[in-house]
């Protein structure tokens, strides 16, 4: 069972922390990186003390995923609403182009079990890694599909 105690310091302060390298936040470093990668290496280097609660709380939730990836997945999912949001809007308006019933999520920036289960869907769909995570692989993943079905000027 995870324990949110654990993450209770960095919920109630938005995820904002004094880092190694000043006041940042876990939104800032998602936000800013250019790769999964580049997330897991910021947020070691620059916020060491909360690593091992994103573990946890990744691993609890995302267990499908990668384990080094799970603290890349607890950043993005819990400390970035804006693009949970758009995560959100954009499963509920692609899984019908993709041929999939509709997941009518509710576009609040929570990413849940509902979430979770349309992100499932969606990657199985598109043949990825079915783990819930909606992560970089998964978008650009459905952005190239997406490309492909582009309407300009009426033609395909």
């Amino acid at each position: 069972m995870f324990n949110w105690v654990s993450l209770l310091p960095m919920l109630l302060s938005g995820g904002s922390l004094f880092s190694s390298t000043g006041f940042t936040t876990i939104a800032n470093i998602v936000n800013e990186a250019v790769s999964n990668d580049d997330i897991s290496t910021k947020l070691k280097k620059e916020l060491p003390l909360v690593v091992g609660a994103l573990s946890e709380y990744g691993g609890t939730f995302f267990p499908q995923v990668k384990v080094p990836l799970q603290i890349v997945a607890a950043a993005m999912t819990t400390f970035d609403p804006s693009v949970n949001k758009w995560i959100q809007n954009l499963l509920n308006t692609q899984s019908v182009a993709l041929g999939l019933p509709s997941p009518n999520l509710v576009v609040d920036g929570f990413y849940g079990q509902k979430t979770m289960a349309a992100a499932r869907a969606v990657q199985a769909k598109l043949g990825l890694a079915v783990d819930g995570w909606f992560g970089l692989v998964s978008q650009n993943a459905l952005a190239a599909v997406m490309a492909k079905n582009v309407v300009i000027g009426g033609a395909t």
